[in-house]
């Protein structure tokens, strides 16, 4: 950086050189004159000096104009420089040699010094360097002369300040304007060589310009010679008898003619762009009647038209001139490629107005349609070639963005204007204005005849026929394959493959080469989306450029859907391009076609790839298989472990009963004893021993019933059932886990007369255990948070059957994989010492028994809730003793 601006300044102060001595020269004249003007001044200030100072004038101004014209002869920069500040001092000298013979510091000559410090600084242009040696030299002469005179320092000091003050206010102003004027001429040197780049970037695109034409032109007249070839032999064999019955013959055959076609009209159109451009074909012109020339091309049209619904019709105006002197192949296609147009944008039903007027020696060509339009963005650049409206994968409409171009052209070369209205849904209209001069006195109209040349008769016919094949005009190119009703795929069946594609042609072609399998066809991207969530298919060929949704879109949205994510797919693509391969690898497409492709490389990848997904069925299938047995085999593993823990629980539950079985005898043999001595207790005291005494008898009683109860449920004995009110059993558990629920908030909330069938033992024992694990979650959980709590709220179920009670707690929580075996034998998350992993087991085999059903919810660190589902007591089993058999 530093580099480039050492070089700009160079080249800077070269650039400045010329036009510094030239400033110098302007500045000479300019101070000599106003020197020998200043002559006045000296007749009215010093009118006795008038001769002394009028000599030093003279030979100033003689100085000056010396030495201004000689600047510019002088070839050595240093002198031009030296010979430009003597300019600048010679008037300073001048000056203060007549303040020295007049007042000294008291003459007001000296605000001369200041005037040529600022003429010196506006004339000479120089730098700010330059303009600091001329106020010293502008100073140090001051002094000489005021001291001379013999004035003292104090009376020169202000006149001496003001000169000094003005030497630095030029110095300042003469660097912030060179400064500036480097900063201009940074900016014009910018400027030049962007022009220069320009102009030399212009030269190169002209070149290549020029290269891409001759190697269209090239390449199109190679092309024809092989197109005439397919063509010529297509039509012998067309009109040949021994295959006007072959169907299948006859289809391939319209598919070379169409597409052979197609490409000769693009190739004819790319040769006259390039020769319109080289001015290598001049009109031709020709007498031609308007009204016949503008009928015979609608009537050609009608039947273009009539495909899609669309009414074609004509006016002629011709105002005493229906010949006209022009070229009538090139009225031909620019009338051709705007009708084409009209007839491709507008939908089934519209309207389409053709017309071709004569007035003061200018025809005008109208094509009028009532299509889609366009917007006034899109009207800028539809001249433009190669451009079109969409230029997406997903244009409904094909082409290479040359008609209109090529009108354009056309008209430009017969000195014609084009121009263009539209508006969006409602329309557009083309108006051609061509000078029309009259055909010469005795110039007849010839004929329009058939072309005998091989090539000039496929040239006519593609203009007229392959111009508005039917893929180009029919938004559904014409016949579609025939879309199957929805139906399931049937065992045996042949493998059904979807074909998508905007093209008719490609579409049966490719459904033609895969006869062995059933073929479903989509006209676009949202077809072939309807079809793949509608229709059990076995794998789809998409193109990767249809309207709609492209190909790449269509894939994402199978992979995205789980019935369909497994369908292989193949993408058949023209683009050479690595950017949309890798796009439609991201998207899951399995393979790729590019165009033009082997017949027998589809055939081959097709069956493949089918081969490959029915091995990836069986796969899944097999899978599935395996994962139904393996999950078989860990359910039974799971029952095998339950029944031995279950068993082993059985023989200690044995030990256990029978060794409780003593004390609790003698503990009801105690209370019994106890009882007895009732009526030695004072009246004061005998209410509560009786009641202390009625809840050890309680405890005891339940204690035994318990016992009975632990050895029906390790033996599997049936047990007796009955209704039981399920608030009063929620009570009882209460009130014999009271001492553990010290300190917990319990609340319960259930309807007095609500009953369930049950063993009011086996329940109580159920709660307890429940409200006993209740309290264990609250204290792993710590003192944090809410205060302890366990609510219990029981009902009836929505169907009224069933009996619903829920036990929640504001516990540690239980995750979710824990929840999955909370119930098994001896499975705990408490520390040894703490407990044996039993309870919840027997609350599991409480709640079979009951033939109840439980539900687990919880948030690890916020709440369990425990939902067990009873059932109700019907009207007729009230008061019936019930057996609840083992389980």
């Amino acid at each position: 950086m530093t580099d480039s601006i050492k070089d700009l300044r160079s080249l800077y102060r070269k650039s400045r050189r010329f036009a510094r001595r030239k400033n110098c020269r302007q500045a000479a004249i300019f101070g000599a004159v106003f020197m020998m003007v200043g002559g006045c001044l000296d007749a009215v200030v010093y009118p006795e000096l008038l001769v002394n100072f009028l000599l030093y004038r003279v030979l100033a101004a003689a100085l000056l104009i010396i030495f201004g014209m000689g600047v510019t002869q002088v070839r050595s920069d240093a002198l031009a420089r030296v010979i430009v500040h003597i300019v600048g001092i010679v008037p300073l000298a001048c000056m203060s040699l007549m303040i020295a013979q007049a007042d000294g510091a008291a003459s007001s000559y000296y605000a001369g010094l200041n005037l040529v410090l600022m003429g010196a600084t506006l004339l000479l242009r120089w730098s700010a360097a330059d303009s600091a040696i001329n106020m010293l030299f502008c100073l140090v002469f001051y002094g000489m002369a005021v001291f001379s005179y013999g004035n003292t320092w104090r009376e020169a000091y202000v006149p001496g300040y003001f000169i000094f003050v003005t030497g630095a206010i030029a110095c300042a102003g003469t660097y912030f304007f060179n400064q500036g004027r480097f900063r201009e001429f940074c900016l014009s040197k910018d400027v030049q060589d962007a022009k220069d780049q320009l102009e030399q970037s212009y030269k190169q695109l002209q070149a290549m310009d020029e290269t891409k034409s001759r190697f269209f032109a090239n390449i199109s007249h190679e092309l024809r010679t092989p197109l005439t070839l397919i063509l010529g032999p297509a039509e012998n064999l067309r009109s040949n008898q021994k295959y006007a019955k072959d169907v299948g013959f006859l289809e391939h055959l319209d598919t070379i003619e169409d597409n052979a076609l197609r490409l000769l009209r693009l190739i004819n159109d790319i040769l006259d762009l390039v020769k319109l451009d080289s001015d290598e074909a001049p009109p031709r012109p020709e007498a031609v009647n308007v009204k016949e020339f503008i009928s015979t091309l609608s009537n050609h049209l009608k039947a273009i038209a009539a495909l899609k619904s669309i009414e074609i019709s004509y006016t002629s105006h011709c105002d005493q001139q229906e010949m006209v002197w022009l070229d009538r192949d090139r009225l031909e296609k620019i009338v051709l490629n705007l009708a084409v147009n009209a007839v491709k944008f507008t939908e089934p039903g519209g309207a389409i107005k053709l017309g071709a007027h004569t007035s003061n020696g200018v025809l005008q060509l109208i094509v009028e349609d009532t299509g889609e339009g366009m917007s006034s963005e899109e009207l800028d650049s539809i001249f433009v070639r190669f451009w079109q409206a969409d230029m997406s994968a997903r244009r409904r409409h094909r082409g290479a963005g040359i008609g209109l171009a090529l009108v354009k052209s056309l008209t430009d070369s017969m000195q014609g204007k084009i121009s263009v209205q539209s508006e969006v849904k409602k329309g557009t209209t083309f108006s051609v204005s061509i000078p029309a001069p009259m055909p010469e006195a005795g110039v007849l109209v010839e004929p329009k005849q058939n072309a005998s040349d091989v090539l000039e008769r496929f040239n006519e016919k593609a203009r007229l026929s392959g111009a508005a094949s039917m893929d180009e005009v029919l938004p559904d190119g014409g016949a579609a394959l025939k879309v199957l009703a929805k139906k399931p795929k049937v065992e045996g069946q042949k493998p059904r493959v979807l074909v998508a594609d905007d093209e008719d042609a490609m579409r049966h072609f490719i459904a033609r080469q895969l006869d062995d399998y059933e073929v479903v066809g989509a006209r676009d991207g949202d077809e072939a989306w309807t079809l793949v969530q509608t229709e059990p298919l076995d794998l789809i060929v998409l193109d990767l450029m249809m309207p709609g949704m492209d190909g790449i879109e269509v894939t994402t949205r199978i992979r995205s859907f789980a019935a369909t994510a497994r369908i292989p797919i193949i993408l058949v693509t023209a683009q050479a391009s690595e950017e949309p391969r890798l796009k439609a690898l991201e998207a899951g497409v399995n393979d790729f076609i590019a165009k033009p492709f082997s017949i027998v490389e589809l055939r081959v990848r097709v069956k493949n790839l089918l081969a490959s997904s029915a091995f990836e069925v069986k796969l899944a299938e097999n899978k599935v298989n395996l994962e139904k047995a393996y999950k078989q085999l860990q359910e039974q593993r799971s029952i095998l472990v339950q029944t031995e823990k279950l068993s082993s629980l059985g023989r200690m539950s044995a030990g256990i009963v029978h060794e409780v079985n003593n004390p609790l005898n003698y503990a009801k043999t105690a209370l019994h004893a106890l009882k007895s001595f009732e009526r030695q207790i004072s009246d004061v005291d005998r209410e509560d021993y009786l009641e202390v005494l009625g809840d050890a008898q309680e405890g005891v009683n339940r204690v035994i019933g318990i016992v009975s109860d632990l050895r029906s449920f390790t033996r599997g004995d049936a047990v007796s059932r009955s209704s039981v009110l399920i608030k009063n059993t929620i009570e009882s558990a209460r009130r014999l886990s009271s001492a553990t629920l010290s300190g917990v908030h319990f609340e319960v909330s259930a309807p007095d007369n609500l009953e369930v069938i049950g063993h009011d033992g086996q329940l109580c024992q159920l709660f307890m255990n429940l409200f006993q694990n209740a309290v264990r979650a609250i204290q792993v959980r710590g003192p944090e948070g809410d205060a302890p709590r366990i609510s219990v709220v029981a009902g009836p179920s929505i169907d009224g059957g069933h009996v619903i009670v829920k036990v929640r707690d504001n516990g540690c929580g239980i995750s979710r994989e824990d929840i999955e075996r909370m119930f098994e034998p001896f499975f705990t998350k408490n520390d040894v010492g703490e407990g044996m992993g039993l309870g919840l087991s027997i609350c599991h085999r409480i709640i079979r028994q009951h033939e109840a059903l439980i539900d687990v919810q919880s948030e690890v660190g916020v709440f369990t809730e425990i939902a067990i589902r009873f059932k109700g007591v019907p009207k007729t089993s009230k008061n019936e003793n019930l057996q609840l058999g083992a389980v």
